[in-house]
């Protein structure tokens, strides 16, 4: 009986090696299909707990939810069709929510950032406007939101108003995206222009903390900096750099991190310098998280949830692991926290778009 046991028991190995199956522990890489077709997801969850994605596919945005805790996504609905949809290299549709509103932003390379609103409880989404109003002004295709109190959002882009170069630029819609403030100016570089092909990032607070991350471009270095406002974007503090090291280059490595906020207040950042993924609060040292690129950052309860690229892995450091580990293959990883602390990771691979709930 016992040798009958052992060598069941030694079957069930080999299939396992051999045939796929696998015993299942806390960080195993299973992982959820999206869509079996999109470019450059993004994702958030509203205060009910549902999922929410918006990705691009040529000229098309795309938008999903769950509300299972990303067990199962609805079929992606097409939201519109944008003449020269910025996407590919971070470019891509951004969403967000407030108290009443689902916010899409997306940009395109005619210059324009359009913005799409579906209010809770209604199936059909709003006529787009543009977030720069009459301005044609954002061609590099870079934007980022973030929500505030109440329907507050907070935008940032890549503006090429002031001399045909690209600074740093925001708005604030107060109505859930239907309507938005004066295009204002955040941060000129003193060499004329930040970095031109850097996604800038931004998150957000109810009291009107507003902090603006982007990649400069300052005799030489292309390093990174952070902005931050206590009046809920009216205006901006000097921007100050981020770590201790600089990256002296003459390119652009099409890598602008990430920025967030936990629920204290606290902010941390996520960047790449050379080939190395750093995590930095504002006015400490930067600290070695691995090598790789495309870095993406939530901060909860339990700590720190980091993604980021590294070859064709998604590799992900949590506050339940010792080391960072793959959990699946793909590129430009995006990370948000649910209701319950859980944290979703989504990202593009071959043309799909995947997702893994981290426990």
């Amino acid at each position: 009986m016992r040798n009958s046991i052992s060598l069941t028991f030694a079957i069930l190995i080999i299939a396992g090696m051999y045939g796929g199956f696998k015993f299942k522990d806390k960080y195993s890489p299973a992982f959820v299909t999206i869509s079996t077709f999109g470019k450059q997801p993004t994702v958030t969850v509203d205060k009910a707990n549902t999922i929410k994605v918006v990705f691009g596919q040529e000229e098309e945005v795309f938008y999903t939810y769950s509300k299972d805790e990303g067990k199962t996504f609805i079929k992606p609905q097409r939201i519109a069709k944008q003449l020269k949809l910025a996407l590919g290299m971070t470019r891509g549709p951004q969403i967000t929510t407030t108290k009443d509103f689902t916010v899409i932003a997306a940009a395109a390379h005619t210059g324009k950032i359009m913005a799409y609103r579906l209010k809770n409880g209604n199936a059909k989404w709003s006529e787009p406007v543009n977030i720069l109003n009459g301005d044609t002004t954002a061609q590099e295709g870079f934007v980022a939101i973030a929500p505030g109190k109440e329907n507050t959002v907070y935008a940032v882009w890549l503006d090429m108003r002031l001399n045909k170069k690209n600074n740093i630029f925001s708005a604030t819609s107060a109505d859930g995206g239907k309507t938005w403030s004066k295009s204002k100016l955040v941060y000129k570089s003193p060499t004329g222009s930040v970095c031109p092909c850097c996604r800038p990032s931004i998150t957000a607070d109810q009291q009107g903390n507003v902090y603006i991350m982007f990649r400069n471009e300052v005799n030489g270095s292309r390093d990174m900096y952070i902005a931050h406002s206590k009046d809920g974007g009216k205006s901006f503090r000097p921007a100050q750099k981020l770590g201790m090291g600089t990256w002296k280059l003459i390119a652009c490595p099409m890598d602008g991190g990430a920025v967030a906020m936990n629920t204290k207040g606290k902010v941390g950042t996520i960047w790449r310098r050379e080939n190395t993924i750093f995590y930095a609060e504002p006015g400490s040292m930067e600290q070695k998280i691995g090598e790789g690129k495309a870095g993406n950052l939530v901060k909860t309860t339990k700590g720190n949830y980091i993604v980021w690229q590294q070859g064709t892995n998604i590799m992900a450091l949590t506050p339940n692991q010792l080391g960072a580990e793959p959990i699946g293959t793909g590129i430009y990883p995006r990370v948000t926290a649910l209701a319950n602390q859980k944290v979703l990771s989504v990202w593009e691979a071959d043309g799909k778009i995947l997702a893994k709930l981290f426990p």
